[in-house]
C-alpha cells in the first residue's frame, strides 16, 4: 500500500510540475511578423449566427500618395458562423485613407450593414455595405 501512495505522489508531482511550464517561443517568420505589426482589430460584432471582426492593415509608408509619408489601410471583413465546423469567409477592400467605422447594424442574423468613412481626394465619403457569411456588398455610392 505504501507503494502504490508512494508511485501515485510522485505520478501527482510530475503532473503538476508539467501544468506549470509555460512554452515561449519567438516567431522568425518575417511574414506572419509583418502581418501582426501592422493589423489593427477596429470593431468586433457578433449576431446569433455570425462573429464579425473588422481589421485595418497599413500599407507600406507613403501609400496614400502624398509627401509627408501617410498611408492607406486595406481593410478586412472576417466572418464566421458560430457552428462545431464553421463556415469562415474574408472580404478585403484595399487603399482607404483614414478610415473610421460608423456603426454596424444587424439587418438579419445572417447580415449586416456596415457604415464607414474614409478620405477619398481630400473629401470625406461614405461607404455602406453588407455583409453575410457569403458576400461583401457595396450598397451606395
Amino acid at each position: 500500500m505504501k507503494r502504490i501512495l508512494v508511485i501515485f505522489g510522485f505520478l501527482l508531482s510530475i503532473s503538476c510540475s508539467s501544468q506549470n511550464r509555460i512554452q515561449i517561443d519567438s516567431i522568425s517568420n518575417e511574414e506572419i511578423v509583418d502581418i501582426f505589426n501592422r493589423i489593427e482589430l477596429l470593431r468586433e460584432f457578433k449576431t446569433e449566427d455570425l462573429m464579425i471582426r473588422l481589421f485595418s492593415y497599413a500599407n507600406e509608408s507613403g501609400s496614400a500618395g502624398f509627401n509627408s509619408g501617410e498611408i492607406t489601410n486595406d481593410i478586412y471583413f472576417a466572418v464566421s458562423e458560430f457552428d462545431e465546423l464553421p463556415k469562415q469567409s474574408l472580404f478585403k477592400i484595399k487603399n482607404l485613407y483614414s478610415t473610421e467605422i460608423v456603426s454596424i447594424d444587424e439587418i438579419k442574423n445572417d447580415k449586416v450593414l456596415i457604415t464607414l468613412v474614409h478620405i477619398e481626394n481630400k473629401t470625406k465619403k461614405t461607404l455602406e455595405l453588407e455583409l453575410t457569411i457569403n458576400e461583401l456588398i457595396k450598397t451606395s455610392n
